[in-house]
């Protein structure tokens, strides 16, 4: 499968040398364009196949809809609307509502930590937007350190994301498909307890998920109706918050 390139767009007030590090660490391809005449003509280059485009929360420019909109359909028939992200110190409101109308899909506010960056920018090159129908259920990145029992041992783990369908864990020593595992979901009203199948694994040579932390995809099972609304609520609350 071809990469795609997430474009970085390094014309603001703050340098992103430092985002364009820790992109390339998670094994993301990254092309930065020092100005935006150079990020509006970059994904029309034929050496790349833009994902994403991430901006600043300043750009530079005195029409910021009509800059983002070269993003949006530099070709339509070979490069689809490129998602935008926006990352940065957090704008005051007026600001946000320009960058909303803009067409900025998503914020990320500095700090932000690995694994919130690393889910949103899968999901921006994924496309972004409200979650796909064979998914069924939309996914948010977490960053909470739990204990994972299976067979009777307990292993770390990290989760990276949470759905009331499933969650994925991050962990060196994911468990064997099929089986089945326990932990408790830190919730904000309270901790929530409980078990699911593995259903697909991603551990180190697996270069179809190099994107994705080393770890588990977990179904959830058995739960009641009020645990699924606690987990949606949490959800919906996160997803808010990603988004402008």
């Amino acid at each position: 499968m071809e990469r795609r390139t997430l474009l970085l767009v390094d014309s603001g007030s703050s340098p992103m040398e430092a985002l364009s590090l820790r992109l390339r660490q998670m094994d993301f391809h990254v092309v930065r364009a020092k100005t935006t005449e150079h990020a509006t003509e970059a994904p029309a280059d034929p050496r790349f196949r833009m994902g994403a485009v991430i901006v600043p929360p300043d750009l530079p420019v005195l029409d910021l809809e009509r800059s983002l909109r070269a993003f949006r359909a530099v070709e339509p028939d070979r490069i689809p609307a490129l998602p935008i992200v926006v990352f940065g110190a957090r704008p005051d409101a007026d600001q946000r509502g320009r960058l909303r109308r803009a067409g900025v899909d998503w914020g990320l506010w500095t700090p932000v930590e690995d694994n919130t960056l690393r889910f949103q920018m899968n999901r921006a090159l994924a496309g972004g937007g409200p979650p796909v129908a064979t998914r069924r259920a939309l996914r948010v990145p977490t960053n909470w350190p739990l204990a994972v029992c299976a067979s009777g041992r307990e292993k770390p783990a990290k989760l990276y994301s949470v759905s009331t369908r499933g969650g994925y864990l991050a962990t060196p020593r994911p468990s064997m498909a099929r089986a089945i595992v326990h932990l408790t979901l830190p919730l904000p009203e309270g901790d929530l307890r409980v078990s699911g199948e593995v259903i697909a694994t991603n551990v180190p040579g697996n270069l179809v998920k190099r994107n994705l932390p080393i770890g588990m995809a977990v179904r959830w099972s058995g739960l009641e109706p009020d645990e699924i609304e606690r987990i949606q609520t949490f959800v919906d609350d996160r997803d808010d918050r990603l988004r402008l």
